[in-house]
């Protein structure tokens, strides 16, 4: 039984084909043919035209969803960052006035020990 198996093994690997059995080709330059968003269809007719005849093209069995809202111009991203960052700069200032504030307390109070000594 063992030696059947390695035979089939031996089939199998056999049928391998070598990296120098598969043809090389250019791949074309779609430079020009960038989308701004990324998208699930090669739609494009110039895009399909500057691709090499043996080059495969992957459909993919499942759809992609859309948003459930549309994007945001990129102008509301950098408010809302904006906007983060100031809440956090108003939260660090709190806190160094807090840590100053109990300072200058423990400073008052050691200077009120000294002076009763």
């Amino acid at each position: 039984m063992s030696a059947d198996a390695s035979s089939s093994t031996q089939q199998s690997t056999d049928s391998y084909k070598t990296m120098e059995e598969y043809p090389a080709s250019t791949i074309p330059d779609l430079g020009g043919h960038m989308y701004s968003r990324l998208t699930h269809t090669w739609d494009n007719p110039e895009v399909l035209k500057a691709m090499s005849l043996d080059m495969p093209i992957v459909e993919f069995p499942a759809e992609v969803a859309e948003p459930e809202f549309p994007l945001l111009p990129r102008i509301m991203y950098e408010e809302i960052e904006n906007g983060q960052i100031t809440v956090w700069l108003e939260e660090v200032k709190k806190a160094e006035k807090k840590v100053w504030e109990e300072r200058e307390h423990i400073e008052c109070a050691e200077k009120e020990r000294v002076e009763k000594e």
